[in-house]
């Protein structure tokens, strides 16, 4: 499954927990960024939007493809806003947001992913829900 429902300033999509649905949602946000002219925004967004949407797949919805990814991008006053939720358990967001990862290590990177590229980070308190902002430059 991959729903896609558009509106004026932005998109949604609804998906499987499936890897390759992260590669379709990287071309709306193309698509989108090329319809409106802005795709000096492309690198800075798809980065984001896929660790995020790997994240909430990963270890979210732990690669179950009964689960449901959801990823919202909105466009209003020069700010972009990313939205990913999923259906797991959530996690300790407070416990791992300041945790500095090893330049070698494999994974773990994605906080500092967002602290670098995102102007703002936030979870909910169940930590299964993901809102970034983005200016336009990297934070």
């Amino acid at each position: 499954m991959f729903d896609l429902s558009g509106f004026d300033t932005g998109f949604e999509i609804r998906m499987h927990t499936d890897l390759f649905n992260i590669d379709h949602c990287i071309d709306e946000i193309n698509q989108f960024l090329y319809t409106r002219d802005l795709c000096q925004h492309f690198f800075s967004l798809s980065l984001l939007a896929r660790e995020a949407l790997n994240n909430a797949m990963t270890h979210g919805n732990k690669m179950d493809p009964a689960k449901q990814v959801m990823f919202r991008l909105t466009h209003q006053e020069d700010i972009f806003c990313l939205e990913i939720s999923d259906q797991g358990q959530g996690f300790a967001w407070q416990d791992s947001v300041h945790a500095q990862s090893s330049i070698s290590a494999e994974s773990g990177r994605g906080h500092e992913i967002f602290a670098n590229y995102a102007t703002s980070v936030r979870y909910n308190t169940a930590g299964n829900q993901l809102i970034l902002n983005y200016s336009g430059s990297p934070a």
